[in-house]
Order: C-alpha cells, then sequence, then structure tokens
C-alpha cells in the first residue's frame, strides 16, 4: 500500500466511522423515545372496555404525547380508528403494514432509518386484553433536526479530514524530497568512495538514522583513507627496499660481463658483494612475508611459554657477535614468568630488540636483558647504551621502513622492518611494547604480557 492510499483509507475512516458511531446513538435514542411514547398510548387505551373511533379519540384528546409526526390506532381487524398526521413527510404506509403483520405475534416492533437528512422512525404496538390482541397502536416521528446536525458532523469531518490530508500530502512530498536529497548525497558518497576518492565526505545533517549513516561512513572512508595510504607507503618503501639491492647486483654482474681483463681476486669482490646483496633481499623478502603473515591475522597454536628460557636462548646467540662490537651482554631472568604465546615468535621480539641493541651500541658498550613479574605481567627488558634514537624519531620507530639514518641502516644490513614486526607481533598476543630513550645515553625497550598460570590441568 503506498503513502497516497493510506492517506486515502485515514480520510474514509475519518469520514465514516464517527458518523456511524454518532448515527447509531441517535437509533437508539430513537428506540427509547418513540418506542416509549407508543407504549404510553397502548397502555392509556388497554383501560377501555371498547374501542370505538369516540372512545380512542377522547383517550388520544386527554394524553400530552409531542414530537410524533402521525399516529394511527387500529382494531383487531386492521381497521382504522384514529389518524393524525396523514400526510407526514416521509411516511410510507407499506413500512407499517409489515411492522403490524409482525406485531402481530404479539412483540413490539420498530424500525428507524436515516435517508436524506432525516431520521424516520416507526413503532408498531400490539393493545392486549387478556392475552388476545384488540388493535395496534402505530407512531411515526420524522427528525430532520437531528439528521441536520449528523450532516453538519459529516461536513466538518470532510473538510477537516480534506485539510488533515493535504497537510499530510504536502509534508509527505516535503519529506519525501529532503529523505531523497539525503539518500543521494549518501549513494554520491558511495560511488565516490568506489571510484577511490577516500577524501571524500558528506555532512547529513539531523539526530535521525541517516546522520547517524553519514557519521559512520565518514569513519569508515577516514580508516579507509589511512589504510590506502600506509598500503601505498607500505608498497613505495617495499619497491624502493628490494630495488636497490637488485640494482646493485645488476651493476656488479655487468661490471663482470662488461670487463674483458678484470682478476680474479676483484671478481671474488664483486661476487662476494652480490651474495651481501641476495642476503639483503632475502631477508627483506622474509620479513615482509612475516608483515603478510602478521596483517592477515593467521592463527597459530599457542602454549605456555618461559620467557626467561627463551631469553637466555637470545643471549647465547648474540654473544658471538656481542663480542666481536666489544659489547658486553648481560641478562637479568626470572623465573616462573609465563606468557601464552608460540616460542618462536617470542624468540623472533626479544631477538630483534637485543640484536638492535648490539649492532647500534658503542665500543665498549653494554646490553642488559631482564625477565620479570611486575603487577601481574610479565615485563621483558632490553636496555643498551648504545647511540639511542633522537628525540624527533622516536614516535616513528615503530613504522615500517623507517629508519633513523637511512644510509647506516643499509650498509648495517637493516631493512626497518624489525621492530615493525615486534611491534605486531607483540600485540597479536596482547601485548604493548615501548621504548624510551635513557639519560645516560641508549635506549629501553619495554614489553609486557599478560601473566598466564600454567599447571598440570592447564591453565590458571
Amino acid at each position: 500500500m503506498t503513502y497516497l492510499s493510506l492517506i486515502a483509507v485515514v480520510i474514509l475512516i475519518l469520514n465514516t466511522y464517527p458518523v456511524i458511531i454518532s448515527r447509531d446513538l441517535v437509533f437508539l435514542s430513537k428506540r427509547n423515545t418513540v418506542a416509549s411514547q407508543a407504549v404510553q398510548i397502548c397502555t392509556s387505551l388497554e383501560a377501555l372496555d371498547m374501542m370505538t373511533p369516540d372512545t380512542v379519540s377522547r383517550v388520544m384528546n386527554m394524553l400530552e404525547v409531542g414530537g410524533l409526526s402521525t399516529i394511527v390506532v387500529l382494531n383487531s381487524d386492521l381497521d382504522e380508528l384514529y389518524r393524525i398526521g396523514r400526510n407526514a413527510e416521509g411516511y410510507d404506509d407499506s413500512i407499517v403494514e409489515n411492522l403490524v403483520a409482525l406485531a402481530m405475534s404479539g412483540d413490539n416492533e420498530f424500525l428507524s432509518k436515516f435517508a436524506d437528512g432525516a431520521f424516520m422512525s416507526y413503532s408498531v404496538v400490539p393493545i392486549m386484553s387478556e392475552e388476545s390482541i384488540n388493535g395496534y397502536v402505530c407512531v411515526y416521528e420524522y427528525d430532520n433536526v437531528e439528521g441536520n446536525i449528523i450532516i453538519g458532523l459529516q461536513r466538518d469531518l470532510f473538510q477537516i479530514s480534506c485539510g488533515l490530508g493535504l497537510m499530510a500530502i504536502i509534508l509527505s512530498f516535503i519529506y519525501s524530497g529532503t529523505f531523497t536529497s539525503r539518500i543521494t548525497k549518501i549513494l554520491n558518497a558511495i560511488e565516490s568512495v568506489r571510484e577511490g576518492e577516500y577524501s571524500y565526505r558528506i555532512n547529513v545533517k539531523g539526530h535521525d538514522e541517516l546522520a547517524r549513516l553519514s557519521d559512520e561512513f565518514n569513519s569508515l572512508t577516514g580508516r579507509l583513507q589511512s589504510t590506502e595510504e600506509i598500503r601505498r607507503r607500505f608498497v613505495a618503501d617495499a619497491s624502493h627496499e628490494l630495488k636497490t639491492p637488485l640494482a646493485a647486483i645488476r651493476l656488479l654482474s655487468d661490471s663482470i660481463l662488461e670487463s674483458d681483463n678484470i682478476d680474479i681476486g676483484t671478481v671474488k669482490e664483486f661476487v662476494s658483494d652480490i651474495r651481501d646483496e641476495t642476503e639483503r633481499l632475502a631477508r627483506t623478502t622474509a620479513q615482509l612475508l612475516d608483515l603478510t603473515k602478521l596483517d592477515n591475522n593467521i592463527v597459530t597454536v599457542r602454549s605456555a611459554v618461559d620467557c626467561a628460557n627463551v631469553a637466555e636462548r637470545v643471549v647465547r646467540a648474540l654473544k658471538p657477535i656481542a663480542d666481536t662490537k666489544n659489547v658486553k651482554l648481560d641478562c637479568d631472568l626470572k623465573k616462573d614468568c609465563t606468557i601464552l604465546a608460540t616460542e618462536d615468535e617470542l624468540y623472533q621480539i626479544i631477538f630483534n630488540l637485543a640484536e638492535n641493541a648490539v649492532k647500534y651500541n658503542t665500543d665498549g658498550g653494554s646490553v642488559t636483558v631482564s625477565v620479570d613479574k611486575v603487577d601481574g605481567q610479565v615485563e621483558i627488558e632490553v636496555e643498551d647504551t648504545g647511540i639511542g634514537v633522537p628525540a624527533q624519531d622516536l614516535p616513528y620507530i615503530f613504522d615500517r621502513f623507517y629508519r633513523v639514518d637511512k644510509s647506516r641502516g643499509r650498509e648495517g644490513g637493516g631493512t626497518g622492518l624489525g621492530l615493525s614486526i615486534v611491534k605486531s607481533t607483540v600485540e597479536k598476543h596482547g601485548g604493548q611494547v615501548a621504548a624510551q630513550r635513557r639519560e645516560e645515553g641508549g635506549m629501553i625497550f619495554t614489553v609486557t604480557f599478560p601473566y598466564f598460570l600454567f599447571t598440570n590441568q592447564g591453565e590458571k
């Protein structure tokens, strides 16, 4: 059902239901008044020993019966003994005859109808005498006063309902126009975003569902824009990182191929450089694959892992490198520091932090790896006395491909992905990682995980 059809139905109900109720109330009132007057006349005539035109006339003259248009008294043979109002408006003898025929069973009969703006009410009451019928009293009332009231009510309702209907139609067109305009804004915005214009924003005023929808749309496009910017920057950085070793490999190989009298020592040097660039390319590719796995939330089977045991393995693995760089590598490991994770990923977190601390340290510096339980959480801390990170670069060190000194990072074999992998892996396991500068120089990286109490029966 359309909106206009609904308005039409409402107008129809407003025009008919109140009128029908009012008319039925008048019918009930007529049954009480007209029929009671007929009964009153019948009671007076039942006292007569003999019903003749004279005796009936004398009784009728003594009665005070008002408002009736026609009164007819018939004997048992249906002969007319008395009549007033012979030419009353709307009177129908056939209706009276039908009612008299029904009243022969001894019951009172009543009929009222509304036509041509008037109520026409008939009542027939049998005149009883010792369980026999001596005659009939037939009364008729023509009432156009209350009929005009009903007609006026119907007219007023029609005017009011038409006014309300017209107002509803106008408001519906205004509302539908406004609603369509707002929907069109949202559809145009969706189309723009679908074409890649993630900076598109819409402004739908109000406090209804469409306004909330537009706010959610703007929030979504904002996230899409940020994601797209990160993706483009990631692709550009990844392309640059992969292009650099490939260009170096090509340059070195071309130098070997284009040189006719190149000595074997130079060839070995070039081949060694090619191998280094290949290893750097392999490391970058492997780390990109690690980040892709983290971004895709690949499910891994986690178990209870003792952080102290993993940190001890990391320290043993990095000890030869630290000795080569004349860096003192210490550890302070507390027992009963278990978390819910995978041992390989936890090893990768601690190794990346500790390796950076060793790699970017100073001659004679130190690195301390500590594991402890603090306030119901397991805290892993890597502290170094190295060159540190400038304060202006500190907020960005966990961004992908970010380097404080890009030239130094490439020479050292770094890709700018290690700390990004650390942050993503830590957050994957419900932990947090933070970095701060030491007042004496160097850095402190702190990783916190929820403590996991593992018993023989499982988690507690």
